[in-house]
């Protein structure tokens, strides 16, 4: 991420885009792309084509809303109102058309227009999400409405002003029926969101490793969010121990903490 981040060309605009495209398997709905990032300087305006496809049987009607969002620390997301957020995107973007019909295989471009402010104070990322949600239908036989919603998700950068940093702030293990828990509180403490990955080794005081549990990969931090992992470790005899955990988050250097704990 943050090569891709770095990557510049001669315009004053880049466009970093993904070939994503997220989909509502039910109704038969996408949304292309379904994550992008957008590079814009300050004082600029930047328009964004966001392509919505019907592959269903019917036609339906979509209503575009823009909501600011992060990720807490179980790694769920958080849907919070526009401007709600200190790293809010969307606060400076439009969109149009909100509403529109799509019949069956067909397609609708919207533009979502994004205007930086000229305020040098901004730096670092920004973030936002556009949800394309359809009209409740009931269908025959059914006691219950169904509305789908899709969504492309919005990362905008202030060229060269992107930090990316991380600690392991707190560190815990207990005791469990299967063995060992072992909490890992990462902290994302730069201004744009990282994917985390690493491993926890735990060893006696005379260095020996006894256990070695991997951090699953591409775990999600936004700008200014914490993620606790929960690792689960193997049963330990009586005795000293160290778990240490090695993070790397994409920076310069990986981050690691550690704890020193006792079995009885």
């Amino acid at each position: 991420m943050l090569k891709l981040r770095s990557l510049r060309a001669l315009a004053a605009l880049t466009l970093l885009v993904w070939p994503i495209r997220a989909s509502s398997l039910q109704l038969g709905l996408e949304v292309t792309p379904g994550k992008l990032e957008v590079s814009i300087p300050r004082g600029m305006t930047y328009n964004i084509p966001i392509t919505i496809h019907n592959s269903g049987l019917n036609s339906t009607h979509v209503q575009a809303t823009m909501v600011d969002f992060t990720v807490n620390q179980a790694g769920s997301y958080v849907f919070t109102k526009v401007g709600s957020r200190p790293n809010s995107l969307m606060r400076w973007a439009s969109i149009r058309p909100r509403e529109f019909n799509i019949q069956p295989n067909t397609s609708q471009q919207v533009q979502l227009t994004i205007q930086v402010p000229s305020n040098h104070a901004l730096s670092g990322e920004y973030a936002g999400i556009v949800f394309f949600q359809t009209r409740p239908e009931r269908k025959p036989g059914q006691t219950v409405a169904f509305s789908e919603r899709i969504a492309a998700k919005i990362y905008e950068t202030i060229p060269d002003t992107v930090h990316i940093d991380g600690a392991v702030v707190r560190m815990a293990s207990y005791a469990n029926p299967l063995g060992r828990i072992y909490h890992v509180l990462f902290q994302n403490t730069g201004n744009a969101h990282v994917y985390i990955r690493g491993q926890l080794i735990v060893q006696t005081t005379s260095g020996k490793i006894v256990d070695r549990v991997a951090i699953p990969s591409n775990q999600l931090v936004e700008r200014g969010g914490m993620r606790l992992l929960e690792l689960q470790g193997k049963r330990l005899p009586p005795g000293e121990y160290e778990a240490i955990a090695t993070i790397d988050y994409n920076g310069k250097t990986d981050t690691a903490g550690g704890i020193k704990f006792s079995v009885r």
